[in-house]
């Protein structure tokens, strides 16, 4: 089986990082990044800081382009759903393509990934869908958040 992490990287600053996250970036095989373009560089240098700093060799990082959406006042609430529902697909293959059966991937998020990232909706739309299995962990970025 599959194991899939999201762990939650605090509030952008590395030295925010909980110890349970940092054993959880030990322990991952397969780090999943969804680049969002030029304007997005500064969050995927420091996930990649921070998978140098804690990762455990041999790791390696698997990187999708996140799906342009339409930004303009009048299709934002159609287009939404229909971008979200793209970046699962990207997200999805991601994990069927990289990670074999007995290893650890993980999506490095901003905040407390039950708060303030859709990366878990991401992770259910990807199991409702049924092509690719895995069970999976958040990791909190404080270790005030219930899970």
């Amino acid at each position: 089986m599959k194991r899939l992490l999201v762990i939650g990287n605090g509030a952008g600053d590395p030295d925010h990082l909980t110890l349970q996250a940092a054993k959880a970036i030990a322990r991952t095989d397969v780090f999943f990044l969804v680049d969002k373009g030029e304007m997005k560089d500064e969050p995927v240098r420091l996930r990649q800081e921070l998978i140098a700093e804690h990762g455990r060799p041999p790791y390696r990082i698997a990187e999708a382009r996140d799906p342009e959406r339409d930004r303009g006042t009048s299709a934002c609430t159609a287009a939404v759903p229909d971008w979200r529902s793209r970046r699962a697909l990207a997200c999805e293959a991601l994990v069927g393509e990289e990670l074999a059966d007995g290893e650890t991937g993980a999506f490095l998020v901003w905040g407390d990934p039950g708060v303030y990232d859709s990366t878990l909706a991401t992770v259910e739309e990807i199991l409702q869908r049924g092509n690719v299995t895995f069970d999976h962990e958040v990791i909190p970025a404080s270790a005030a958040w219930p899970h």
